[in-house]
């Protein structure tokens, strides 16, 4: 299936989480998992193309996409028809402008490079605007008619109309059937992933340098997680104390990277720049210190001054790193490598995810 499958897997998780593509009907839920499936499949070629400077195998993309996309469109007309879905012909309708459309992209492409950009641009509109509209409204009539759904559908598998075949079972088995405690988790999840994404655009903290991206955005995942206990009333708990010392650590461990970073490639103003630093652990330290003593207000002024003091430096300070640093980000990439290799840099599964899914289909901060 994939060079990774573990890491294709946590790619289609996330993907799949990160909004309500769940219709509750396990037949249309598979397939929409397997577009999900080819879409990230094609994702991964076009990056694989990019590194080794050679040409996405369009042909066979193209044609894996048009065939899955003619037998779920035929199963959900299927389905929808034996209903009498009111909206039915104005679904049928979109399903061939769609067909018409991912068509004409791909025999106006002058190249395969192009053809495998403009399918997967127009997948993943589809994906979003179908599936979590027109899809979805049928879904809400199913609801609201009370229809025997489920007979009809085991129905239509017993009948191998719309054969499934063993991959597409273990992917659906493995992203969607889980257990309501960790769907439940993940539903807290994508709050705190929507609000991250929010505050990276509106500030537009991007300083194009992928490791020092992630652990900011790290960094905020920590700082919007605490201020959520704080307005739960949980700012004096033990897990808060601890995330607390946990952000506070972690930030030294930004910093350390930071100045390794300006140290190597001769940072004009790295001297002012670790002083920032410094100057700013010793005051949130004078801050949790005082917060230890017991005094909860301190609690949220030390979660807003990490918040505060991140977003500014980052707006101002760090960006400046990344501009100087602009021409060299292939040197950056290989720097950071070796800094991982050696010890001197941990990243974490859990800290690529966040960083792909706030940055929506970034590449690997370590490539």
């Amino acid at each position: 299936m994939q060079k990774d499958s573990s890491a294709h897997l946590d790619s289609l998780r996330i993907t799949w989480l990160s909004e309500p593509f769940h219709l509750g009907i396990p037949i249309i839920d598979l397939q929409h998992v397997w577009l999900v499936h080819i879409i990230l499949e094609l994702e991964e070629e076009i990056v694989d193309a990019e590194k080794n400077d050679t040409d996405v195998e369009v042909h066979s993309s193209f044609r894996k996409a048009l065939d899955y996309v003619a037998e779920h469109f035929a199963l959900e007309e299927d389905i929808l028809e034996h209903f009498n879905y009111p909206n039915f012909k104005e679904h049928v309708q979109g399903h061939r402008k769609f067909v018409e459309k991912l068509t004409e992209k791909y025999y106006e492409a002058k190249n395969s490079q192009m053809a495998a950009l403009g399918i997967l641009q127009i997948l993943k509109k589809w994906l979003f605007q179908h599936i979590l509209h027109d899809d979805t409204d049928y879904a809400e009539f199913f609801k609201a008619s009370n229809v025997d759904l489920k007979s009809y559908c085991n129905q239509i598998l017993k009948s191998g109309k719309y054969p499934i075949s063993k991959e597409q079972l273990l992917i659906y088995q493995n992203i969607v059937q889980m257990d309501t405690t960790t769907i439940s988790l993940h539903e807290q999840s994508i709050d705190t992933i929507q609000e991250i994404r929010n505050i990276w655009k509106t500030y537009n903290l991007s300083t194009g340098i992928p490791i020092i991206d992630l652990q900011h955005i790290w960094l905020l995942k920590m700082i919007v997680e605490l201020d959520h206990s704080l307005k739960l009333g949980d700012g004096s708990s033990e897990t808060f104390h601890k995330v607390i010392a946990e952000a506070i650590e972690y930030t030294k461990d930004h910093f350390s990277v930071e100045d390794k970073i300006m140290r190597y490639f001769r940072y004009t103003d790295v001297v002012q720049h670790m002083n920032q630093h410094k100057r700013f652990i010793e005051f949130i330290k004078m801050r949790n210190d005082e917060y230890k003593l017991g005094n909860p207000r301190v609690g949220l002024h030390l979660v807003q001054d990490l918040r505060n003091w991140l977003l500014s430096h980052i707006a101002l300070e760090d960006k400046k790193i990344g501009i100087a640093f602009e021409a060299r980000v292939r040197e950056l990439s290989e720097f950071t490598k070796k800094l991982h290799q050696t010890g001197e840099i941990g990243i974490s599964r859990e800290q690529k995810n966040l960083y792909k899914l706030v940055l929506q289909s970034a590449p690997d901060p370590l490539d």
